[in-house]
Parts: C-alpha cells; sequence; structure tokens
C-alpha cells in the first residue's frame, strides 16, 4: 500500500482571508454575473425586435438557396424565384 505524509511545516499558519472575506467577493462575483446577464438579455431584445424589410429577408432566402445550390439545384432556383417574388412583387 501507499501512504501519503504531509509535513505540518509546508502549512501555513494562518489563512490570509476570513470566510467573510470568501462570501463578500462571491457575493460581488454574483452581482456582476447578474448585471452582465440582465445587459445581454436586453441587448439581445433589443436587436430582435427589429422588423427585417423585404430587401432583407429575400437576401436571407438567397443565402439558403447559395447553399443548397450544389446538393439540390433546383429547389434552389425555386428559392431564388420566391425571393425574387417577394422583394419585387409582380414588378419582377
Amino acid at each position: 500500500m501507499t501512504s501519503a505524509t504531509l509535513l505540518s511545516s509546508n502549512l501555513s499558519t494562518a489563512p490570509t482571508s476570513s470566510v467573510a472575506d470568501a462570501l463578500h467577493d462571491l457575493a460581488v462575483a454574483a452581482q456582476k454575473l447578474g448585471l452582465a446577464l440582465w445587459a445581454a438579455l436586453l441587448q439581445r431584445s433589443a436587436t430582435t425586435s427589429r422588423v427585417l424589410t423585404a430587401r432583407e429577408e429575400a437576401d436571407q432566402v438567397r443565402d439558403m438557396a447559395n447553399e443548397l445550390m450544389h446538393t439540390d439545384p433546383g429547389f434552389a432556383q425555386d428559392l431564388y424565384a420566391a425571393a425574387d417574388r417577394h422583394e419585387f412583387g409582380d414588378r419582377a
């Protein structure tokens, strides 16, 4: 069997901080985390509430079509046509 020996000369004689200091640091860190999460949620809700224009929506559909062009060119062409109809209406 293996045994381990702990020499008392390697231990510090007194801790450098108390439990109260550690709890205070933990509370400060938790408060900072809460504020950061709250700010992130507010920022995310502000960016997602904007309504996209017809041009932006059509560009998103075209991006999907670009990704599908190599695997399903027929469907990609349908997506391009749908994006044009959505963006330009009957003018296309």
